[in-house]
């Protein structure tokens, strides 16, 4: 030994020349693991998505399937029951020319609407009924429109008449000016073509209509409602593949360019559930294009008609919740009465109403210890479930509360667009200048205009609209 302190070494030499990831989110200053407080057993019912009930089906001269409806009964035991679908004939609204009576929507719009509801618009006009003659004006055909009488069916008008598309377009310029602005109508489809409003012309004439003539319908209601979401049904599409896929693939770009969602109005269907795959869709690529631009929405056959007859494609509802994954679906609707519905499929009806559209989760969150200053960043980290996107701005809304005192920080920070199964880290600033020293609870809110959206976390961090996030000791500098 040199060195009167030289001792040996007892440890040979370590490699520290090797390379891994420490960095733990966990212990970042400030790191909330919110987790524990995940809430995905309680249905929420939240803004623009869910489902949807055929209130006005086939016209309003037939009941269902509001017959049935009590006074003082609104249906609000559906999980997630979201509108009514008012499928009216337009014969409905204009008995004689220039003479509009809106007043069978109006009454059930203003009444329905006090209990949350909302509201989708098609106009329809052809019915296959016989007892359903003339869902387009009488006075058309008195007035010499191209009209065809189908065998065993209802009289079917034209639908590339001149003079009518001269009135459907002055009808919908009426619809559109009445309801065009009305915050309760969610969305509007393109029924004006085909029977039952659903772009083809089975149980019609039979005919495949020029390719301008359909473009014609889609665009008068984009013209007539240029504030609404506009959908076109898939077989505005599919119906045309006999003339050709350029015909088909011209309908959906049109659709695509002009920002228009889609719905399938046949899963469960025998056909269908028979030639296509286990969700029965006929067209899940154009579900998956025009998801991009607006909510996307499915409805299966009437729900007398899946039961018992049907069952062997219902499977007991595996089949729609295939569908209504595949098609991102924001909506989903069915034929049929609420109380028979949820007797039969409550549990199914409870798992898509949070999964329908956006569900948003809270897994964690960064608070760091704050000061009284402008600058305080806070991240929040929001997960995406459900099987849809908002196409609505959904804002985070701040809240920093104790002593008696609370301090609301509303934000320039959105989520809506976050993709079905996305995640997003948002990072806010909180300006907390002026606020005195002490201990704070600090929350969040999402909200969707003026409405609160509800996140999976459970109610005891939640209070009012906000959601607690730490507790903080806010300190003066």
């Amino acid at each position: 030994m040199r060195f009167p302190n030289e001792t040996v070494n007892p440890d040979p030499q370590l490699c520290q020349t090797s390379c891994g990831m420490y960095d733990d989110i966990r212990h970042i200053n400030g790191f909330v693991d919110l987790r524990p407080y995940e809430d995905d057993k309680t249905v929420l019912k939240n803004p623009h998505k869910g489902w949807y009930w055929h209130f006005i089906d086939n016209g309003f001269r037939h009941g269902a399937y509001r017959d049935r409806v009590k006074p003082g009964e609104y249906a609000e035991d559906f999980p997630g029951m979201n509108h009514l679908y008012l499928r009216f004939d337009w014969s409905d609204a204009e008995k004689e020319e220039d003479k509009y009576d809106f007043s069978f929507l109006d009454s059930i719009m203003d009444e329905w609407s006090k209990h949350g509801y909302t509201f989708a618009l098609n106009v329809v006009c052809y019915e296959s009924a016989p007892d359903m003659e003339f869902a387009t004006p009488k006075y058309l055909f008195e007035k010499g429109m191209r009209c065809y009488k189908v065998e065993g069916r209802s009289i079917q008008p034209d639908y590339s008449d001149p003079y009518f598309l001269e009135r459907l377009e002055k009808f919908l310029s009426v619809v559109g000016e009445k309801y065009n602005n009305d915050d309760r109508i969610e969305y509007v489809i393109v029924g004006t073509y085909g029977t039952w409003g659903e772009g083809h012309t089975v149980e019609g004439d039979g005919t495949i209509y020029p390719l301008e003539t359909v473009l014609k319908h889609i665009g008068l209601n984009i013209k007539y409602f240029p504030d609404k979401f506009v959908m076109i049904n898939d077989d505005h599409i599919e119906s045309r593949i006999e003339k050709g896929a350029a015909e088909c693939q011209a309908v959906l770009d049109y659709a695509y360019e002009r920002g228009l969602g889609v719905q399938d109005d046949s899963i469960c269907c025998d056909y269908y559930s028979v030639v296509n795959g286990y969700d029965t869709m006929r067209a899940p690529w154009a579900f998956k294009k025009l998801y991009e631009n607006a909510p996307t929405s499915i409805e299966f056959a009437h729900y007398g008609y899946i039961h018992p007859q049907f069952d062997h494609f219902y499977r007991n509802g595996l089949t729609i919740i295939e569908c209504l994954k595949n098609s991102h679906a924001t909506f989903a609707g069915f034929h049929g009465y609420p109380d028979i519905f949820l007797k039969s499929d409550k549990y199914l009806a409870e798992y898509c109403a949070n999964r329908l559209g956006y569900w948003y989760f809270v897994p964690s969150a960064v608070v760091p210890e704050l000061t009284a200053t402008a600058h305080n960043i806070v991240s929040v980290t929001f997960e995406n479930r459900g099987w849809a996107k908002a196409y609505h701005p959904h804002r985070l809304v701040f809240k920093v509360s104790g002593s008696g005192i609370e301090k609301t920080i509303e934000t320039d920070k959105y989520i809506n667009g976050l993709d079905s199964n996305g995640t997003v880290k948002v990072n806010a600033n909180l300006d907390l200048r002026d606020l005195p020293e002490g201990e704070y609870d600090v929350s969040v809110a999402v909200f969707c205009e003026n409405k609160p959206v509800k996140l999976a976390l459970k109610e005891e961090i939640k209070s009012g609209d906000f959601y607690r996030l730490a507790k903080r000791i806010v300190n003066n500098i």
